[in-house]
């Protein structure tokens, strides 16, 4: 993907995320942070808390998934992105998600820092389902 492009999504979905917010009584529910990465907009570095329904299906789908916080372009931009792909997603293979599907969805390689940034939406899922 052109780098123009990968810029434009990623600040697009910085500005507008999608499926911000918090749902009322989510199944799951989970809140985690990066404090290595600080700016002038998130002093305190990456926050994020998802929370999301599951279906009564075997093995349970994410139904619904919302997030917030605040932190860099990238880890609120990574987190709308991949709360898009989780739903209708089952829980199980969202949890096998990894580096390359993380940097597949952003359209780019990322050093080990930056990896931190955009996977927090992951880490704070995979917490919320080990927590239930």
């Amino acid at each position: 993907m052109d780098k123009t492009l990968i810029r434009e999504l990623l600040a697009d979905h910085s500005r507008n995320p999608r499926n911000y917010g918090a749902l009322t009584d989510p199944d799951i529910e989970h809140g985690t942070s990066n404090p290595r990465c600080v700016g002038p907009t998130h002093p305190d570095g990456d926050e994020i808390t998802l929370t999301a329904n599951l279906s009564d299906e075997t093995p349970p789908v994410v139904e619904t998934v919302q997030f917030s916080g605040e932190g860099c372009t990238l880890s609120q931009a990574t987190a709308s992105l991949l709360s898009e792909r989780m739903i209708g997603t089952p829980v199980a293979d969202i949890v096998e998600w990894d580096s390359e599907t993380i940097e597949n969805a952003v359209g780019m390689d990322l050093t080990p820092s930056r990896l931190q940034c955009a996977e927090l939406v992951l880490v704070a899922f995979r917490n919320a389902v080990g927590d239930r």
